[in-house]
């Protein structure tokens, strides 16, 4: 099933004179299921304001001019409009251009109506050749602003179609049955290498009978031997009834010493790796990481 993309299309245009204009092509480029990008909350002869222009129109999937009877503003440095420049601009990218532009018989009606706001006074010829340039291509006439939606609506139709304007699309449909795939795969091959680095820490970690430091320290506080052990220190007595020799012995701490007897006098000793895992303790105790070890 095809998605139910949004394009996004910027609207260029001049702006007092195609007020109306401008106004029906929103509505129709909305009626459409699209979104409409355009400037009038900027004034032209900014230059950081065109800089804004470009990034809307590189954001845009579709570039449309609405050409009438003037020429509009015109840039400093280029001496050209606006509009040219943004026309010029989505040509240099690449975007896909539809024009519609004014017919000259209606134009005529439009100066009688409104008088000569609505026609170029200084610069006609730049304004000739640009309608020239702009006609060179597909265009479509317009005699009225119904007209604007009506060549809105059609062209719209059509560019939904082409499949390398990606536009916006629901979240839902963006996910593919082969995305959803993708991303699981992803996620176990992340997974799989997470637990071989944690393999790879532990294994360079120093061993306490077969534990990590904290694998052991956990053990230990779990089975409530850690205060004890803090008592015993390097060459401990400890008596044949304590209750935490048998979990010091088992987890390799402590062992019977050689001049040692198991009676109520028993000796022990901490085995090398219970004497490494006291050293270190008391290093992390100083550094207040677990606390005081004798509390």
């Amino acid at each position: 099933m095809a998605k139910k993309k949004k394009l996004q299309i910027f609207i260029s245009s001049t702006y007092i004179d195609l007020q109306d204009e401008r106004q029906a092509a929103v509505e129709a480029v909305l009626t459409s299921g699209h979104i409409p990008a355009g400037m009038e909350l900027f004034a032209a002869g900014d230059e950081t304001q065109m800089n804004v222009i470009k990034r809307w129109i590189d954001e845009s999937d579709v570039y449309m001019l609405i050409l009438g009877g003037r020429y509009g503003s015109i840039e400093p440095k280029t001496q050209k409009s606006y509009i040219q420049l943004e026309y010029e601009y989505a040509v240099k990218k690449g975007k896909p251009i539809f024009a519609v532009v004014i017919n000259e018989n209606y134009l005529e009606k439009k100066v009688k109506k409104y008088g000569s706001s609505v026609i170029e006074k200084d610069h006609p010829d730049k304004l000739k050749r640009f309608r020239e340039l702009v006609c060179s291509k597909m265009v479509r006439f317009w005699s009225h602003p119904k007209d604007i939606k009506l060549a809105i609506m059609e062209t719209i139709a059509d560019f939904s179609k082409r499949a390398e304007l990606i536009g916006w699309i629901p979240g839902s449909e963006g996910l593919t049955t082969e995305v959803v795939e993708q991303i699981e795969t992803l996620t176990n091959e992340n997974a799989e290498l997470k637990r071989q680095l944690a393999e790879l820490v532990r294994s360079q970690e120093p061993k306490y009978n077969g534990y990590t430091f904290m694998e052991l320290f956990r053990i230990l506080k779990s089975e409530d031997l850690l205060k004890d052990l803090a008592r015993v220190g390097r060459y401990p007595k400890i008596g044949a009834n304590s209750k935490f020799k048998k979990g010091l012995v088992k987890h390799g701490i402590i062992k019977k010493n050689d001049s040692g007897i198991w009676d109520a006098e028993g000796v022990y000793a901490l085995t090398d790796d219970g004497g490494r895992f006291l050293s270190h303790w008391e290093s992390e105790s100083e550094k207040h990481l677990f606390g005081n070890k004798t509390g």
